[in-house]
């Protein structure tokens, strides 16, 4: 009987602890986690990460020098409908700090022409981290730019990246985004 109470107990934390929120979910009221059936896992080149993807989602991997990188979409919807992933890890060191937070929003602003909604820093996948979401305008389509900088090692940091086209869904396409982005495995 001991056992049973120790397997249920046990169950509890497991169950608590995965539905956890990352303080920046909260900040997007991500309620429902999503999750996808049938993924595929990806390495990418230089054996950073891994992340399980939607299996029929386009993917592709990049990498030179100082970077590796893994780009995915569903390919078989509307832009207005879905969003596009970047997920990198990075050579380099990584500062979170308020000169940071202004120079995404400068970057944002002047490259992208975007303006800033919402940022903050925090703690995501157990790490020092910071969000910054922006919007704007593409050729008549207006845009949603969700960034987040995750501190990983002294000389090593992952961004994620989420485009989101159109004004229909936001919230919830930022939600599925987290959704992937959670999915994610350090290498180590």
């Amino acid at each position: 009987m001991k056992y049973f109470f120790n397997v249920i107990y046990l169950a509890l934390i497991l169950l608590i602890t995965s539905c956890e929120q990352s303080k920046f979910e909260k900040e997007f009221e991500c309620n429902t986690p999503r999750s996808y059936t049938q993924t595929k896992t990806y390495k990418d080149v230089l054996n950073h990460f891994e992340i399980d993807v939607p299996s029929n989602w386009k993917t592709e991997l990049y990498y030179d020098e100082y970077q590796s990188a893994l780009y995915t979409a569903d390919t078989t919807k509307h832009l207005r409908e879905t969003f596009i992933l970047d997920i990198a890890w990075h050579q380099g060191e990584l500062v979170l700090n308020k000169d940071f937070e202004v120079r995404v929003a400068e970057n944002a602003s002047r490259n992208l022409k975007l303006i800033p909604v919402k940022s903050g820093f925090g703690e995501y996948l157990g790490q020092p981290a910071y969000y910054h979401i922006a919007t704007g305008k593409s050729e008549d389509l207006s845009w949603h730019y969700l960034e987040v900088y995750v501190q990983h090692k002294v000389d090593e940091y992952y961004t994620f990246t989420s485009k989101i086209y159109g004004d229909e869904f936001v919230s919830e396409r930022i939600c599925a985004s987290f959704s992937i982005f959670n999915e994610i495995s350090f290498q180590e």
